[in-house]
């Protein structure tokens, strides 16, 4: 079994892997763990250095994750892209991977948010070739 935790270094993402942790150790399954960067065109000025700052971010929030999972005993792999819809990420590496069951937190949009931007919970759990759990 290979299960996906969607990443972000908020406080539901460490609800989702302590989750994903629990299942991964009674399961013996394969946890990987994957953040999403939003990615620039290059050629935009000044737009290259905003990338890089964030790859490094991104590069934080997994190793923190990775730490994370590894304190309580479970081996993770990790998968930092760069993309311009992190749903979209998630579902395309899912199915690309064999992806058994993605873990993920929910963050709470309301009102005008909501039906301007929706939730990467909501595009997954619609999108995803697999069961998603999303935890709150």
């Amino acid at each position: 079994m290979k299960i996906l935790v969607a990443f972000d270094n908020s406080e539901q993402a460490f609800k989702a892997l302590g989750k994903a942790v629990d299942m991964a150790k009674k399961e013996k399954a394969e946890l990987i763990l994957m953040t999403v960067y939003p990615d620039f065109p290059e050629d935009e000025g000044g737009l290259k250095q905003a990338g890089a700052a964030l790859m490094q971010m991104a590069e934080k929030t997994i190793v923190k994750g990775k730490l994370e999972a590894e304190k309580a005993g479970v081996a993770v792999k990790t998968v930092i892209e760069a993309g311009s819809s992190a749903a979209e990420n998630i579902v395309k590496f899912a199915s690309k991977n064999n992806i058994d069951m993605i873990v993920m937190g929910h963050k709470s949009k309301t009102g005008m948010e909501r039906l301007l931007v929706g939730s990467v919970a909501g595009k997954v759990v619609t999108y995803a070739p697999c069961s998603v759990l999303v935890v709150r």
